[in-house]
């Protein structure tokens, strides 16, 4: 019975004094993760808007290369709920140790940010798309009239076609 009481303890204690952490994702966020909007890529990044929140950690943008927090005037152009999947599109396994999920209500109510500080709100990041080099689109441009002009390049008419038979009899 002593044998029993003390396992039972042991796991009572472990549960409610182990806290899990998982890494979260460190590879490139998947396309199918965030929403594009005009030249910003929206991504909803957490339930909560500060770095520690209970057993979870949220991580800064710079933890993914590329992404940054948004600004005041970029997170009035937020997407919507419905471009985010009501909730579907999000990268919270990307930037939390425990979470990964998203709380719609919260979107719903405006509770929303990018800069931390504000406890439950959902966090949400941004990544700038970059347009294409003035010097690139030139060179793709001038690719495309080659390949034009070597398609309209023809075979003058009226050369005969001499065979290998011609050739020797010759």
């Amino acid at each position: 019975m002593k044998k029993i009481s003390i396992a039972l303890s042991l796991i009572s204690s472990s549960l409610v004094l182990g806290t899990a952490f998982a890494n979260p994702i460190t590879g490139d966020l998947p396309s199918s993760s965030y929403v594009i909007k005009g030249n910003l890529a929206w991504t909803w990044a957490s339930p909560v808007n500060v770095q520690h929140w209970i057993s979870n950690e949220l991580f800064a943008p710079s933890f993914h290369s590329g992404w940054r927090f948004a600004t005041e005037a970029e997170m009035r152009n937020l997407p919507t709920l419905e471009e985010f999947g009501f909730g579907t599109i999000q990268s919270v396994a990307y930037w939390n140790s425990a979470y990964t999920h998203v709380d719609v209500t919260d979107f719903e109510r405006g509770y929303v940010s990018s800069q931390w500080g504000h406890d439950v709100w959902d966090t949400f990041y941004v990544s700038t798309i970059p347009e294409p080099e003035t010097c690139t689109m030139l060179l793709v441009g001038l690719g495309l009239l080659n390949l034009l002009a070597r398609r309209r390049v023809t075979v003058p008419c009226g050369i005969a076609h001499h065979t290998v038979a011609d050739q020797i009899l010759s």
